[in-house]
């Protein structure tokens, strides 16, 4: 894969997740306790090991994979929210 290419994936998916995980912490205490839900932070985590399996491992498809996980879920998430799956 083109080294730039790869740059500007990881460029595009960390600002998603970033700033969606950002958000999602800071919309969580409008619930009913009042308290923010550290769990959602974890998303940013799960993106930096990709990030980090991406520059250490010799196969960059499967750091690649694992920094698409939370990309994947929040786009379900909110295909969820939008179409009232539950």
């Amino acid at each position: 894969m083109n080294k730039i290419m790869l740059i500007m994936i990881n460029v595009i998916t960390g600002l998603f997740v970033g700033i969606n995980t950002v958000l999602g912490y800071l919309f969580s205490g409008f619930q009913e306790g009042f308290d923010n839900d550290t769990r959602i932070l974890l998303l940013m985590v799960v993106w930096v090991i990709g990030l980090i399996l991406q520059l250490t491992i010799t196969k960059k498809w499967i750091g690649l994979v694992v920094t698409f996980l939370p990309v994947i879920f929040i786009i379900l998430l909110y295909t969820a929210v939008y179409l009232d799956w539950g």
